[in-house]
C-alpha cells in the first residue's frame, strides 16, 4: 500500500472524534435565537402583507371616491348649465333640480373629504408596510449572522446577530405602537 488507505483511516477516525465531542452549551442559545428570530421574521412579514393590502384597499377606495366626486361635479355643471340655458331662453327653471345641484355639491364635497382621508390613512398604510418589511429583512440578516456563529465557532457573531435580531424586534415594535395608536 501507498499509506493513503492508512491516511484515509485515520481522517475517518478524526471525523468520528469530532462528531462525538460534546456541543458546547452555547450552541443551544444559538438554536433559541434563530427559533425567535425566525418568529419575528415570519410575525413582521405577516404584518407587512396586511398593510400593503391594506394600502391598496384605501388607494381604491380614494380613486372610487375621486371618480364619483368628477361625475358629481359634471353632473352639476350640466344642471347648472341646463338652468342657465332655461333662464336665458325665459323657461321656467325646476326647484327640484336645484335642490339636486345643492345634493350633489354636498355629496361632492363628502366625496372629496373621504378621498383625502383614505389618501392620508393609506400613507400611513404604507409607512406600517415599509417597517414591517425592513425588520423582516433585519430579522433574516440576524438568522444568517447568528447561524453562522457555530459554524465558525465564534460567539461574538451571536452577539452582532443578536444584536441586529433587536434592531428587528425594534422596528416592528415601532410598527405595531403606530396601528395601535
Amino acid at each position: 500500500m501507498t499509506g493513503y488507505g492508512e491516511s484515509a483511516e485515520i481522517a475517518a477516525d478524526l471525523d468520528l472524534e469530532e462528531a462525538t465531542e460534546p456541543v458546547p452549551t452555547w450552541y443551544r442559545g444559538v438554536a433559541l435565537t434563530i427559533l425567535v428570530l425566525s418568529i419575528l421574521t415570519a410575525i413582521s412579514a405577516l404584518l407587512a402583507g396586511l398593510a400593503a393590502h391594506d394600502t391598496l384597499l384605501q388607494r381604491t377606495e380614494e380613486i372610487v371616491d375621486v371618480a364619483i366626486a368628477e361625475d358629481d361635479q359634471l353632473t352639476v355643471e350640466l344642471l347648472r348649465t341646463k338652468h342657465d340655458l332655461q333662464t336665458a331662453l325665459s323657461q321656467e327653471v325646476s326647484e327640484e333640480e336645484l335642490e339636486r345641484i345643492t345634493s350633489i355639491e354636498t355629496e361632492t364635497t363628502q366625496f372629496a373629504d373621504e378621498a383625502d382621508a383614505e389618501g392620508a390613512s393609506a400613507l400611513t398604510s404604507a409607512a406600517h408596510h415599509l417597517l414591517f418589511s425592513l425588520a423582516a429583512t433585519i430579522a433574516a440578516v440576524a438568522i444568517a449572522v447568528t447561524g453562522l456563529a457555530p459554524i465558525v465557532h465564534q460567539r461574538w457573531l451571536w452577539a452582532v446577530g443578536v444584536l441586529v435580531g433587536v434592531v428587528a424586534a425594534g422596528f416592528l415594535t415601532y410598527g405595531v405602537i403606530g396601528l395601535v395608536a
